[in-house]
């Protein structure tokens, strides 16, 4: 989420840029699978852990203060399992800009650029190195066959890590992804670009949840053709 905790006031019966989660629920089963990429201090972790108590959910998060913060609120939640890792495309080591003022959930390996403009208050004063895995090389490395629900939180890398499942995507039941309207962070993949991509690979758009200027979140689940 762009901001986290800060735009989830409630517009028509839901938080603004989220999308319920009654409705993912109908694409889900009762005991999914779940690959949460970005998962920051584990707010959403804590909820998805609620809502599927029987679920097993892979939280993926690469700050390491952001990360202790993490594994702090989701102490004693025996169905989440945390990660150290940033989410891209090829695995390897890439700096990171992490984000402080305002919201320290805007951190991203992509530079920031109209973020700068649209989130004054949200600064970038630091680059650290983080480790990076693709999701496939992931679940090869830890045998996970079958993830039914991806995630995506990446701050403009949804695209690059969803590259990087190529193999395991053909498992997807559904998938919830950051979507940025506007070049948010250098080179970012728009929400057109995202939706295209995901379409060849039959999924759809199943809920738009774009409540921001600058973007917001969509549910895709698989095309039933």
């Amino acid at each position: 989420m762009i901001f986290k905790n800060i735009y989830r006031k409630f517009k028509s019966g839901r938080r603004d840029g989220e999308v319920p989660f009654d409705v993912i629920a109908r694409y889900l089963p009762a005991k999914p699978a779940v690959i949460e990429a970005g998962a920051h201090v584990g707010s959403d972790t804590e909820m998805i852990a609620q809502r599927w108590p029987q679920a097993k959910i892979y939280a993926f998060e690469p700050i390491p203060e952001i990360f202790k913060q993490l594994k702090s609120n989701t102490e004693g939640l025996r169905n989440v399992l945390l990660y150290k890792l940033a989410i891209g495309e090829k695995p390897g080591i890439a700096r990171i800009y992490v984000s402080g003022g305002e919201s320290d959930g805007s951190s991203s390996i992509l530079a920031p650029k109209e973020h700068l403009a649209l989130h004054p208050n949200v600064t970038f004063p630091k680059q650290i190195s983080v480790k990076v895995e693709s999701i496939d090389s992931w679940a090869a490395k830890h045998k996970v066959k079958q993830i039914d629900f991806l995630w995506l939180d990446l701050q403009g890398l949804e695209l690059s890590a969803l590259k990087g499942a190529e193999k395991i995507l053909d498992t997807v039941s559904a998938i919830q992804a950051e979507v940025n309207l506007v070049e948010v962070y250098k080179g970012v993949p728009l929400y057109k670009d995202l939706r295209q991509w995901l379409a060849k690979r039959g999924f759809e758009v199943a809920f738009e949840a774009i409540d921001w200027d600058d973007g917001g979140n969509v549910l895709f689940v698989r095309s039933q053709k």
